[in-house]
């Protein structure tokens, strides 16, 4: 019994045999090479626009929701956010655009943007952080643009936050 099969005998064995190979290497290729970045390289972030009576209110300032507005190669921190079903507080007014978010935000130390290799993983950063039930923020958690949630976050530096419906996060291709 011969230990390799005869190609020349069966072509479209060989055929099958180097499609599949092909498929494997770049599967590996794809799995070890380096966080895709979006579109151009650039992941959207938003940072803090007020801080009153303990909540705060973030969102997008000068962002691109679209197709991201900062490098995916600088170090920012990732806003997180818990949704507990905190009640609105009565002094929030009620706007759909910046609403109540129902928790609260924190943001952990800098990380480069595509060091943020899949919602998961920057999800898996949050708990890393904060603990269980805590995620990544996202640009719809309480409407759009920006919402209010307990918190507060930084003022000196803009912070990453996700999108689910645009290619501006950094591990978009």
């Amino acid at each position: 019994m011969r230990a390799h099969t005869n190609t020349a005998k069966y072509p479209t064995l060989a055929k099958i045999m180097k499609n599949n190979f092909k498929a494997v290497i770049a599967t590996l290729a794809l799995a070890f090479a380096p966080a895709a970045d979006a579109s151009g390289g650039l992941g959207m972030t938003w940072r803090k626009a007020n801080h009153a009576s303990g909540i705060d209110e973030v969102g997008c300032m000068d962002c691109d929701a679209y197709f991201g507005d900062t490098v995916c190669t600088a170090r920012l921190p990732v806003l997180c956010i818990k949704q507990d079903g905190s009640p609105r507080p009565a002094s929030l007014p009620g706007p759909y655009y910046a609403g109540w978010a129902g928790g609260n935000i924190a943001t952990t130390l800098p990380v480069a943007g595509n060091f943020l290799m899949s919602l998961a993983h920057a999800n898996e950063t949050c708990v890393q952080f904060f603990g269980p039930g805590w995620r990544m923020a996202s640009f719809h958690d309480a409407g759009g643009w920006g919402f209010n949630a307990y918190g507060n976050v930084r003022t000196d530096t803009r912070f990453w936050v996700y999108i689910w419906d645009q290619p501006a996060n950094c591990w978009n291709p």
